[in-house]
């Protein structure tokens, strides 16, 4: 279903799934595909948290397998980041997640606990339209291990969830606002340094208020065009020059391209499928561990043909996989399971991408304005 997105329904996925393994002689229970009611009804006695649990030993193994050469400084570099995506209309739906105000669908707020370099997504929260982001992060940070970095964009940074990370052993380079923030650091800031010490106090409000303060390192990433960074870090500057720093955050930007691919024509799942609460759940962890799986086959294929990971295209290697989907799952003979799998390796290694070294310009497109946007109103970006 992750394979066919928004292209096809239930009923014309089905057919079409039947009649590629009959053109590859692979047998299945009947004769002709089951009906979409039968299919809706069998996943419902799937549970979403299952789907959760396999895409959580899907990256486990991808790590264990891969991990040990997709380091940043000999550590996990992770990324955390949000994206509201439209489902259904159902009154179900708009019950358990609701959505903007006068929009005609509802939406999901999805938050992703993203490896940078390995590319992998290790933990997935699907929460309502009107989530908290750093609520929706530290519900994912128990997938993170002691010892990880986290970078962060600006709209984390808060003294309760840099001590959460804290208190998990997680190192973190999170980008700061460069005013309407912490008086210390403004006034860093102002002071025109490259990093500085900083100690700093649980704000009134916070439910953290009357404990310890914590003492954090805030560095200045000179950028083009007397633009800079303010960055607040728990890496010691021992260890971790500036540079280090800014080489960090700006890897961030994997996560991002993540998240276009989520929503690219050949891979987008449009409204999903589901008209329930739990089956809109298992459908975004269904996407996400087809991502895992297609990372890991990619991993496979760049050791097997000697080139290197990075410059795989994701775009070829999630269409590869989904040609070979079936036969993978589905095939006869041990034998013709390897001449399929040699076959798709051999595909993914062929496909390159050359290395981006940064961005200088705003992405611009020219294509057409999506008919429903992400404020779940007809036009709109």
């Amino acid at each position: 279903m992750v394979r066919h997105g928004s292209r096809r329904g239930y009923a014309r996925m089905l057919e079409a799934f039947w009649d590629e393994a009959h053109a590859f002689g692979l047998e299945l229970p009947t004769e002709e595909a089951v009906s979409k009611q039968a299919f809706c009804q069998a996943r419902k006695k799937l549970p979403a948290a299952l789907v959760r649990d396999l895409l959580h030993t899907a990256s486990d193994a991808f790590d264990d397998d891969h991990g040990s050469s997709l380091r940043w400084r000999g550590r996990r570099l992770l990324a955390v980041d949000g994206a509201r995506r439209n489902i259904q209309p159902s009154d179900e739906l708009r019950r358990a997640f609701g959505g903007p105000e006068g929009a005609h669908y509802p939406q999901i707020h999805v938050t992703t606990l993203f490896d940078v370099v390995g590319k992998v997504p290790l933990a997935v929260e699907v929460g309502p339209f009107g989530s908290d982001e750093r609520a929706q992060l530290l519900r994912v940070l128990d997938r993170a291990r002691e010892d990880d970095v986290l970078v962060l964009d600006a709209g984390y940074g808060s003294f309760d969830v840099f001590a959460a990370l804290l208190d998990a052993g997680v190192d973190f380079a999170c980008r700061m606002p460069a005013s309407q923030t912490f008086t210390k650091l403004e006034r860093f800031v102002a002071s025109g340094d490259e990093e500085a010490l900083l100690t700093l106090s649980p704000p009134e409000g916070s439910a953290l208020s009357g404990t310890e303060s914590i003492a954090l390192r805030a560095v200045r990433v000179e950028r083009l065009n007397d633009e800079f960074w303010v960055i607040l870090t728990s890496l010691p500057a021992d260890e971790f020059s500036v540079d280090d720093i800014a080489e960090a955050y700006a890897l961030r930007w994997t996560i991002e391209e993540f998240y276009k691919l989520l929503v690219s024509d050949y891979f987008e799942q449009g409204f999903f499928h589901s008209r329930s609460a739990d089956g809109v759940r298992q459908e975004v962890y269904a996407q996400m561990l087809f991502v895992v799986m297609t990372r890991n086959i990619a991993a496979v294929a760049a050791d097997t043909h000697g080139v290197s990971y990075d410059e795989l295209s994701q775009k070829a290697a999630i269409l590869a996989v989904g040609d070979h989907l079936t036969r993978l799952v589905l095939h006869s003979t041990p034998a013709t399971a390897r001449a399929n799998l040699k076959r798709l390796l051999k595909r993914i290694a062929r496909a390159r991408e050359r290395l981006r070294p940064g961005r200088s310009y705003p992405r611009t497109s020219q294509l057409p304005l999506p008919r429903w946007g992400r404020n779940g109103r007809r036009g709109g970006a």
